[in-house]
């Protein structure tokens, strides 16, 4: 299986979060040497802008089994068209709610097009928005 991973799971390996952490390790950990994990470049470009020493950044990535994995055009033409649809939703409701911005849209489109599930723990973001996407939030298994 492809999994593709959220920036909150890297984040909370990396900074080492002290209740998500250990469940998104162990998950990961858990999952077949034959599976693969991927980050879009949304992801990649925010888990990256944390380390000084880029060559660190990629070397982390690899310890846990990630790799980079561009985005294709069919993903980013629907990720723009569900952000367009969401704003609409938002326009018409007068809905003074935070509307998730177009990197989320793009990692979700990724996650669809490019794996077969996705690690986040943004499970109500993803699932509303991405019916069809397998979503994994190694906090809640």
């Amino acid at each position: 299986m492809t999994y593709a991973i959220d920036t909150n799971i890297i984040f909370d390996i990396f900074k080492d979060d002290p209740v998500f952490s250990q469940p998104s390790i162990d998950f990961i950990s858990g999952l077949s040497v034959l599976d693969n994990i991927v980050a879009c470049d949304v992801v990649w470009a925010e888990a990256s802008a944390g380390f000084s020493d880029k060559a660190v950044f990629r070397r982390r990535m690899a310890d846990i089994g990630v790799t980079y994995s561009p985005m294709p055009e069919v993903a980013a033409v629907r990720a723009g068209e569900m952000w367009k649809r969401a704003r609409a939703e938002a326009a018409k409701a007068k809905s003074k709610a935070r509307l998730a911005v177009i990197p989320d849209f793009l990692v979700g489109a990724h996650a669809l097009e490019c794996a077969d599930a996705l690690i986040t723990r943004d499970r109500g973001f993803m699932r509303q928005w991405f019916s069809g996407l397998t979503v994994i939030d190694p906090s809640a298994q």
